[in-house]
């Protein structure tokens, strides 16, 4: 029976009052999956799984959050429709 391993890239985020448009810098494509985290609050982190298969051929997409609807979007549209999220609560010591 084959074996495959998937190589991972996690990017970290943080969100910044006012700067809801933050560019994603993955450089070359030499992984299977992009997980983006994404810091929203104090106690929360959003992830965001992306096959490198759907990424553009660049060298970065852009995440943009809606501080009023707390959605978050990714530029350019067409990867929007290949990404699995899941929230984190984080809590206090």
């Amino acid at each position: 029976m084959k074996r495959y391993s998937l190589k991972i890239k996690e990017i970290e985020l943080q969100l910044h009052d006012g700067n809801y448009n933050r560019r994603v810098r993955y450089n070359e494509k030499d992984f299977d999956i992009l997980v983006i985290s994404f810091k929203e609050k104090a106690h929360s982190i959003r992830r965001f799984a992306i096959s490198a298969k759907c990424l553009p051929n660049s060298d970065s997409i852009h995440l943009i959050f809606d501080p009023n609807t707390r959605i978050v979007r990714f530029s350019p549209q067409e990867i929007n429709t290949n990404i699995i999220s899941f929230d984190k609560m984080l809590y206090p010591d």
